[in-house]
């Protein structure tokens, strides 16, 4: 019987850091820019984009609106600490503020990302870089991401590993446990946590995508998901209460199909079978 969970080839980190040379020398460039918000997924890129082309060809940007951030600054430069990167500062709230709009919840929460997006590629037309786009193919898959937001970048390093992989790959290479062990979060509304935008823990869901793409029927995938891996802490947030239901994986499925739309033109290197900008954008 085939384990819906996904494992981390062992290769994934050198196929990935292959990527990353392929693609700056393709593009002639040399700088990278990553928008470095103190999560796990943005430290998982600035480790193997320091590691694929030089820290010191790095330009790790913290770009903090208000008092959103709460710890988030500390915790961006103890990933930028880690890998011997330079961490620059640049506060967004003077740009927020000039939107001539009222705003409120996700609408400035959006408003957020395309900002913070508007400084990466600036910076990058300035060094004639890349910008290193942090999704991983969870948030991909589900259109968890912001339309030309953190969804605008030259390429996504880790587009084509579920986030439980993420925190495999995260560990190999030295993200700081206390990075690995925050709640998933997108900072762009205080208290805000990926799981309970999304209503079920990552290690679920991540066992559904997996299935689905395997074309299992979604009452299989449901009787066969494996809650071992699941923390307390992850089904707290999520407000999930086991067992896993048709209708949940049903819902999952739904979300990744209508946001199709967000995921055209993405580059992400190719790890597995069906993979995000690729397979995946004829398909669905």
């Amino acid at each position: 019987m085939m384990e819906l969970k996904p494992r981390l080839d062992e290769h994934s980190r050198t196929i990935i850091l292959d990527f990353i040379k392929d693609r700056f020398r393709e593009a002639g460039s040399s700088c990278a820019v990553i928008g470095l918000s103190g999560g796990l997924d943005s430290s998982l890129v600035l480790g193997l984009t320091a590691e694929a082309i030089g820290p010191e060809n790095v330009k790790a940007i913290f770009l903090p609106y208000g008092d959103l951030g709460g710890n988030d600054r500390d915790f961006a430069r103890m990933s930028a600490s880690a890998f011997d990167v330079e961490l620059q500062e640049i506060d967004i709230t003077p740009i927020i503020e000039a939107i001539p709009l009222e705003m409120e919840g996700m609408v400035k929460g959006n408003a957020q990302a395309r900002a913070r997006m508007m400084v990466l590629y600036t910076l990058s037309n300035k060094y004639n870089g890349l910008v290193m786009g942090t999704s991983n193919k969870t948030e991909l898959l589900l259109g968890y991401f912001t339309k030309y937001g953190d969804g605008g970048a030259d390429l996504y390093p880790i587009g084509d590993l579920y986030k439980t992989q993420v925190r495999e790959l995260s560990r190999e290479i030295g993200v700081p446990q206390e990075i690995i062990d925050r709640p998933p979060s997108a900072g762009l509304v205080k208290g805000q946590t990926d799981e309970a935008d999304l209503r079920l823990p990552y290690p679920v869901i991540d066992q559904v995508l997996f299935g689905y793409l395997r074309d299992m029927d979604l009452q299989e995938i449901a009787d066969r998901i494996d809650l071992t891996t699941t923390t307390v802490d992850e089904m707290d947030r999520s407000g999930f209460e086991p067992p896993v239901t048709e209708e949940d994986v049903s819902g999952i499925i739904s979300a990744m199909k209508v946001s199709k739309h967000k995921r055209w033109s993405l580059i992400v290197p190719k790890l597995e079978i069906a993979t995000v900008g690729l397979d995946l954008r004829e398909r669905w």
